[in-house]
């Protein structure tokens, strides 16, 4: 037997079997049990997302032996011909090549006889803009008011150039272009089939390329397969789409982190090696600083890799690259030398960077324990480059990172020399410390002097009781100190004894679980609404539900059922207003804080002195509380 194309071999014989495009399978089943059968339907959309398939299983569903169905039973003759292309009543014509009004007529002059063997005449006219303008006239009477046994069944790709009297006649279903990770599953579940092998980054590439085309990417798959000699690689499939590593736009990410132009064009002339060109170079490197940017906003969202690489940046940082690269996008098109429009660019992002926009490493967010990378630099700084040598970078689905180290306690006796510096020196003692608000010599203005001499001499005083928490290292411990407790010591968290007490409890359990990364995320946007023995019921937004799978509900269940020794199996139900989930919580919480905080400066007489002598203002979006939340 010949071979048979996996377009071809997999093509859809159900509404059931159909991917995607729910809207409209949906539409049509619910007509079809209901018997709300319209004469005439209109499929619009790009190639390959499936509008001659879903033709074709509508005609199965009027035509089965067993009656009309949404569910054609595909065993007796009738569905048998449908599928193999042989069914006298389904009369499928090409628009492309029969454009004449002629072949219209001739087409037309058969509709008035009853059908042959089926139940109803269906005429599958594909590609339908392409009819002459006379086509479309001699058609229009008879699709307003066909014979009861006829239904028109139209496609088309460009339904701009349809007449709006066509329109208006016809049921017209918008089909959807295919999100890559949509296709990426459907090329998993057949290639399983085939049992074939696979890397899944090798299907998501193939899933991008197709363009939101089902139909593209079982073509492409095809090639694949024949490039890979029965196997998809990651790198065979790369070498053969002609697309950009990831693990090379990486390494230029971590070059534009180190803030290094030297550096930066090194790392580009190393990765234009590997790269078919500028303009593909470029494009995923936008697609991967929209990658950090969800990262920073919404934690967990992607692999240790990106995360880490979002902690180094700043979100002004990661918006500026954004904004200048999807700039010079066109600028590359119009350039004479695409080499040197690349080079200008990453020199822009780099040279270009606006006051007050600090490396990652330089503020204090990247001081923070869960911003630091597994490997860090004596400087505090994430050591990138060894974070990019040492994770896969062509894994889609990484194994759950571990925890980053924890904080040092505050009465560490073996604190490196340079953190022990002097209380002292905390107080100004020479204009030249003076405030970096004050653009102003100090010698201007006398009164300005005085007043700076005298909020100094009022600011040295708490000195002594704010050093440790500026430097909590400093202070020696005495002779019954204790070491502070590790965090994960905590207490056995104990049961809640009413349902008010359930999401605080909730919440607590999160803090002593070995989850992290995505699995997190999810337990941290949920509410547990049941508790029993071993199923726990979990209640979840449906704009995270993108993120819930089997995979991270085990790795979930395994967490609890770790910490409880006994078997605990999770599961999910989606649901708007889910309640108070943890996340809420924290996110409150951190928000009291940080009214807190605000209030604090504002009634602080240090800073009224300043706003009152200097004409100054408190920049409240500076301010940072000093309790975190996790």
């Amino acid at each position: 037997m010949s071979y048979q194309v996996l377009a071809r071999k997999y093509r859809p014989r159900t509404f059931d079997e159909l991917v995607g495009q729910e809207h409209v399978s949906r539409a049509l089943m619910h007509a079809l049990d209901q018997d709300r059968l319209h004469h005439a339907y209109l499929f619009t959309g790009t190639r390959g997302v499936g509008k001659t398939t879903i033709a074709r299983i509508l005609s199965r569903c009027l035509n089965c032996e067993q009656g009309v169905s949404a569910r054609p039973c595909g065993v007796c003759p009738t569905c048998q011909e449908i599928t193999d292309g042989r069914f006298v009543d389904l009369i499928e014509v090409d628009a492309a090549s029969r454009t004449k009004v002629e072949d219209t007529r001739e087409l037309l002059d058969n509709v008035q006889y009853a059908p042959t063997r089926g139940r109803y005449k269906v005429y599958l006219i594909d590609e339908v803009h392409m009819l002459s303008a006379h086509s479309f006239n001699a058609l229009l009477k008879t699709l307003e008011e066909p014979p009861p046994h006829v239904k028109f069944l139209l496609a088309t790709t460009d339904p701009q150039k349809l007449p709006v009297t066509v329109l208006s006649r016809c049921l017209q279903f918008s089909l959807k272009a295919l999100p890559a990770e949509q296709i990426a599953g459907h090329l998993k579940a057949l290639l399983d089939k085939e049992m074939i092998r696979y890397e899944e980054p090798a299907l998501l590439s193939l899933g991008k390329a197709a363009q939101g085309s089902m139909r593209d990417a079982l073509s492409l798959t095809d090639q694949a397969i024949a490039f890979g000699s029965e196997q998809l690689s990651s790198e065979a499939v790369n070498a053969m789409l002609g697309t950009v590593d990831r693990n090379h736009v990486l390494t230029l990410l971590v070059a534009l982190a180190e803030q290094e132009p030297g550096g930066v064009l090194q790392a580009l002339a190393t990765v234009s090696e590997h790269c078919p060109g500028e303009l593909a170079l470029l494009d995923e490197l936008i697609s991967q600083l929209h990658q950090l940017a969800v990262c920073q906003a919404v934690p967990g969202s992607y692999d240790e890799t990106q995360q880490q690489l979002a902690a180094a940046l700043t979100a002004e940082q990661i918006q500026l690259y954004y904004d200048v690269a999807l700039r010079g996008r066109r600028d590359l098109q119009d350039a004479p030398d695409s080499r040197a429009a690349l080079e200008m660019l990453l020199l822009r992002m780099v040279l270009f960077t606006p006051k007050g926009v600090l490396v990652q490493g330089d503020s204090p967010a990247a001081k923070k324990p869960e911003a630091a990378a597994p490997s860090a630099e004596p400087g505090g700084k994430p050591d990138l480059r060894a974070l990019l040598n040492s994770t896969p970078a062509a894994a889609s689905h990484s194994e759950p990172a571990a925890r980053p180290p924890e904080p040092a306690p505050a009465t560490v006796t073996s604190a490196p020399a340079q953190q022990a510096a002097p209380v002292e020196t905390l107080a100004p003692a020479s204009a030249d410390d003076a405030p970096p608000w004050d653009e102003t010599p100090v010698s201007a203005s006398p009164s300005a002097s005085a007043a700076l001499a005298q909020v100094e001499a009022h600011q040295a005083e708490p000195v002594a009781e704010a050093s440790p928490v500026v430097t909590p290292a400093q202070s020696e411990p005495g002779p019954d100190a204790e070491p502070a407790p590790e965090p994960e010591n905590l207490a056995p968290l104990a049961e809640p004894t009413s349902e008010a007490e359930v999401a605080t409890w909730w919440a607590a359990l999160l803090l002593r679980l070995d989850v992290d990364g995505t699995v997190r995320n999810i337990a941290r946007n949920a509410v547990l609404i049941s508790r029993e023995e071993n199923v726990w019921t979990l209640r979840i937004s449906p704009g995270h539900q993108v993120l819930v799978n089997k995979e991270r509900l085990e790795e979930l269940s395994g967490a609890l059922g770790n910490y409880f020794q006994r078997r605990i199996q999770v599961q999910v139900e989606f649901e708007q207003q889910p309640g108070a989930t943890p996340e809420v919580m924290a996110e409150a919480r951190r928000q009291e804080l940080l009214a807190q905080a605000k209030d604090t400066l504002h009634a602080d007489p240090v800073v009224q002195q300043l706003v009152t002598t200097f004409a100054g203002r408190l920049d409240e979006e500076s301010v940072t509380p000093k309790e975190t939340v996790e």
